[in-house]
């Protein structure tokens, strides 16, 4: 079942559709990062204008092709990834600014669907919150019908999700914590202070 899901998810993606998905925290909403028409399409769906979106990539190679990845970034990819951090680094001009203006936040997801998904399309996916701007973020796949049923072009049934501390947010340029999560600041530092 969970494979037909996940090649129904791919399929969908490449044929430039939106989808829900579950992932380590709760469900998101998401479409291929170059697919512009359908990231603007999210935003009208969630009524979020002007908010950055994050994105899932498979692997460090991926992000390279995505996003500049300097030293400190290496390590906290190498050291935290895949796990509850997301790190906002420079992007590069293959995202465009309707994704997020000059610098992208990305994550290796420890969610398993989320990441063969990615794989599977061999290209980043939006990672936002499956919610209408302002609303809670949504655990349950029925929940996840009522709200957006005829907005989307497939959600994936991963049941009920277990409710989950938000992933850390860590500025990379900046070097400070824009989101607190499950990994602390000081486990960071400690990463970044190592040679």
């Amino acid at each position: 079942m969970e494979k037909i899901q996940i090649k129904t998810a791919v399929f969908v993606l490449k044929k430039k559709g939106i989808i829900i998905y579950p992932t380590e925290t709760s469900y998101g909403i998401g479409c291929k990062v170059t697919d512009i028409d359908s990231v603007k399409r999210i935003r009208r769906i969630k009524g979020d204008r002007k908010k950055p979106f994050s994105i899932i990539v498979a692997d460090k190679k991926m992000a390279e092709k995505y996003a500049e990845i300097n030293s400190e970034a290496e390590k906290l990819i190498d050291k935290l990834m895949p796990g509850p951090l997301t790190i906002i680094v420079p992007k590069k001009e293959i995202i465009s600014k309707e994704v997020s203006e000059k610098k992208i936040a990305l994550r290796i997801s420890s969610n398993q669907i989320a990441n063969l998904i990615v794989e599977g399309i061999n290209e980043p996916i939006i990672s936002t919150s499956a919610n209408l701007s302002g609303k809670k973020p949504i655990y349950s796949f029925e929940e996840a019908v009522k709200v957006f049923g005829k907005k989307v072009d497939f959600i994936l049934d991963a049941g009920k999700l277990k409710e989950q501390k938000p992933s850390t947010i860590f500025d990379v340029q900046e070097k400070k914590v824009v989101r607190k999560g499950k990994i602390t600041e000081k486990e960071i530092k400690k990463i970044l202070e190592k040679t």
